[in-house]
């Protein structure tokens, strides 16, 4: 029987796309901190965010570091809104998020030109990268412009079924504009999908206006493969939901809404709470780990049919790396454990800019928890252990890449006590192709029996992955 260990060949390839939502990892990129070239547009000079970070982030500076991306071998970026929010009333630092726009037909020109957007979704597809577009459909920073169809928003206001307040967009006089806007983009420039900001905000009057949005979106990406179109077919949408699987299930997913929302139980579970340092995550051991990779109906979803997007961190949280005591012996080795997680997770997955180089924010001034991560992009090591800690998630995101029982499979887990060390071996088989991996875990380093393989070498929190069968 041969068996490939995780450890083998280190060379990065193109990232492998493929129609199933499930096998999406995601490099998230706040736009106004990420980069900045001088050769573009200049960028905001303020932003909600840290002291001292950058600003004044631009397209451009995007599509330079897309070699890097494509080296992590994730699939996709999402952006943060690039739609054009320089009228919005608030000022310069909000306009800057691009969370308050007012055009969603228009890039923002502090951001790019239209052209500058094109070469980055050209170019982000010839790398394989899927570009998944930031959609804030339940508020904004005053549109008062008609769609390129003449359709129009009501911008009322409209509770929600979380908010008596609620945003400025009233359903369903806003139903035909938003549709507009979702499906144009992907017509357009051959967009892959939307993450959907505050997701809850189009559950109006006791109807789920994401169902006939998302099956509007499902019916141009389906076009589209059928017209042998590649890009602008998968038609992804996540939606940002803090709440627990019932509260999702009673809201983004009901009546046939959402089939993704992000999964903030699971990022507690695993990475500890989105804006509080009291807990690196895995409060319950490897029990944590069993219970994030076990099948969504299994963790309270409505159905299988559901797909929750896990993450580590984003824009609005602290950081990954935040979460851990810089003077631990393991500071690297325990983040290396979360992409382990994280690759072997049956669904879509979300990464922040700079988890690769284990990036903190907890130094930083001026910002507040929501914004506090949102620090300066780079693109190369600072010494040799971010380098090791970069190289781990390349190798990770590869396997999981290379192996659809990582995101497909089905799974099943052995806990054993080996001396001292409590170790974790997660089995994943997927039936349509008989690929069969295990992804072992220890706290300590240890040799892991393993019926049928001998053992397994494993360093502490440094997870081992092994090809037991590869795809047909």
């Amino acid at each position: 029987m041969a068996i490939a260990l995780f450890g083998l060949g280190t060379h990065a390839q193109r990232a492998t796309v493929t129609d199933d939502q499930r096998s999406l990892s995601i490099y998230e990129i706040m736009v106004g901190s990420y980069q900045h070239d001088p050769a573009g547009t200049p960028g905001y000079t303020q932003m909600w965010g840290p002291d001292g970070e950058r600003k004044n982030g631009n397209l451009r500076g995007i599509i330079n570091a897309l070699d890097h991306i494509a080296s992590l071998n994730v699939n996709a970026i999402w952006l943060t809104p690039v739609f054009d929010s320089t009228k919005a009333l608030g000022g310069e630092k909000l306009n800057a998020t691009g969370y308050f726009t007012n055009d969603y037909f228009k890039i923002d020109p502090n951001f790019g030109t239209e052209a500058d957007f094109r070469e980055l979704v050209d170019k982000a597809h010839e790398r394989g990268l899927y570009v998944i577009l930031d959609g804030v459909f339940g508020h904004h920073g005053g549109v008062t412009t008609a769609s390129p169809s003449g359709h129009r928003l009501d911008v009322t206001q409209a509770p929600n079924w979380r908010e008596p307040q609620g945003g400025n967009v009233r359903m369903p006089g806003s139903l035909d504009y938003i549709t507009e806007v979702a499906t144009y983009w992907i017509d357009k420039y051959g967009v892959d999908g939307w993450r959907l900001d505050q997701a809850y905000q189009l559950l109006q009057d006791s109807t789920n206006y994401w169902t006939p949005v998302r099956r509007a979106v499902e019916d141009l990406a389906a076009k589209r493969k059928a017209a042998g179109e590649k890009w602008g077919t998968l038609g992804f949408m996540v939606g940002e939901d803090w709440g627990t699987a019932d509260v999702i299930n009673n809201g983004v997913y009901k009546k046939g809404g959402l089939l993704s929302a992000f999964d903030f139980d699971g990022k507690e579970r695993i990475s500890g709470p989105a804006q509080k340092l009291t807990s690196e995550g895995l409060a319950n051991g490897w029990d944590d780990v069993i219970y994030v990779l076990r099948e969504p109906r299994e963790r309270g979803y409505l159905t299988d049919s559901v797909a929750p997007t896990l993450f580590l961190t984003n824009h609005d949280t602290y950081r990954l790396a935040d979460h851990f005591d810089p003077t631990d012996p393991h500071f690297y080795e325990k983040q290396m454990a979360r992409f382990a997680i994280l690759a072997a997770y049956g669904g879509p997955i979300q990464l922040y800019y700079g988890d690769e180089y284990a990036d903190r924010s907890v130094h930083t001034t001026g910002g507040a928890p929501d914004n506090i991560a949102r620090t300066s992009g780079h693109l190369e090591p600072r010494n040799s252990d971010e380098a090791a800690l970069a190289e781990y998630l390349s190798r990770a995101m590869k396997f999981r890449r290379d192996n659809p029982a990582m995101w497909r499979g089905k799974a099943s887990f052995v806990k054993q006590k080996v001396a001292d060390a409590n170790t974790l071996t997660v089995r994943k088989k997927d039936e349509q192709t008989g690929n069969e991996v295990l992804i072992v875990f220890s706290d300590q380093d240890t040799t892991v029996p393993v019926r049928g393989l001998g053992g397994v070498d494993v360093d502490a929190w440094r997870p081992e992955f092994v090809v037991i069968k590869p795809a047909k």
